[in-house]
């Protein structure tokens, strides 16, 4: 298979992970409104307890899979969950607030005369916009969660809930993320580095996906818990992911939907709809296109603008791959990747919650 693993790796690090410095604005961002929580919820409901620990980051910013962005349609989503004590939700009579209680009461504390669009409730969450202020659009979700001890003398476990849309529902802010992150040390663990290249490899799937504006493709949740199960690691990285869109390819070809691998019940819990929803079928389709597409790379004679060629369709570079290879299109080793500055890694923003850098 022909080598392009320096140029995806290159591509990896300065088109699809998050910049440090969009990094930092997206915690400042987030931040500022868990500030504004913890000062402002005390004062809608008396006795309400709130601080730092009460918030639990969640989603691809959280697992650090999260992505540039390609076109202007898209946000970045930012989900922040909120625990509360359920005895602080109650009415003077002892009355449980409603789910839709708990998010308004949420989303009037996040208020704020500087929003030129206010925050609202949602069906799982309360959002708050920054599309129309910063170059980059996004905007923070807060999940609104319950919890209580099982027994009165506090010494039991603690029972979450979600505020959704139908009322509360049993949820566990922290699940999806301590499972994932499970994966990746147990990876590392067997093969040192094989975690951190699923990760990327879940970040290239991600882009895959978002390629092209007009493909209906599954949300993130569902594409992680896919590489989950199909990865295997090899000492290339388009070698690991090309292995990885044909493992897909047969997964997919058995079966179409996707389980929660993090649930703990059995059976676990399914994240499609049904057997045969259109986005996991067009998944399907592409990652079978894209894998036609790669094809060349087993020629003999395939030369740097042939591979280029393929790996260009599958995540259209918009130009990255051409100005990367340069003019020299004879084979070998661009200037650019001679000097190094391609293969450099550029510095990695830090985890927001302190488990390190982006890798």
């Amino acid at each position: 298979m022909y080598d392009y693993g320096k140029q995806i790796r290159s591509f990896h690090d300065e088109k699809v992970v998050l910049p440090g410095s969009l990094s930092e604005s997206l915690v400042g961002h987030r931040t500022a409104n868990e500030d504004r929580l913890i000062t402002r919820l005390p004062q809608l409901k008396e006795g309400v307890r709130v601080s730092k620990s009460s918030f639990k980051s969640q989603g691809s910013f959280a697992m650090r899979t999260i992505i540039q962005t390609k076109f202007e349609s898209e946000e970045y989503d930012i989900d922040d969950g909120v625990v509360l004590w359920r005895e602080d939700l109650e009415d003077e009579e002892g009355a449980d607030m409603t789910a839709a209680g708990a998010k308004a009461l949420v989303c009037n504390a996040l208020q704020d005369s500087r929003f030129k669009r206010q925050p609202v409730t949602k069906t799982n969450c309360v959002r708050v916009f920054y599309a129309e202020e910063d170059k980059e659009k996004h905007h923070v979700d807060f999940p609104v969660y319950r919890k209580w001890h099982d027994s009165e003398d506090d010494a039991g476990s603690i029972s979450r809930q979600l505020a959704g849309e139908s009322g509360w529902v049993d949820s566990d802010p922290t699940r999806v993320n301590v499972w994932f992150e499970g994966q990746i040390q147990a990876l590392n663990a067997k093969k040192e580095g094989s975690g951190t290249l699923m990760r990327r490899c879940i970040r290239l799937m991600k882009r895959f996906c978002r390629s092209r504006s007009t493909w209906d493709m599954p949300n993130g949740l569902k594409l992680t818990m896919l590489v989950v199960e199909c990865f295997q690691a090899h000492e290339r990285i388009d070698v690991t992911f090309r292995e990885l869109l044909r493992s897909l390819e047969s997964r997919l070809r058995a079966n179409l939907e996707v389980e929660n691998l993090a649930d703990e019940a059995c059976p676990r819990a399914k994240l499609t709809k049904s057997a045969t929803d259109a986005n996991m079928v067009e998944l399907r389709d592409r990652t079978s296109e894209a894998l036609g597409k790669l094809e060349v790379l087993d020629e003999k004679d395939c030369g740097r603008p042939a591979a280029r060629r393929a790996w260009d369709w599958v995540f259209q570079s918009d130009g990255y791959f051409q100005d990367l290879d340069g003019d020299d299109d004879n084979g070998g080793n661009s200037k650019a990747l001679n000097r190094g500055i391609a293969a450099t890694t550029p510095s990695r923003p830090v985890d927001p919650r302190g488990g390190g850098r982006y890798g």
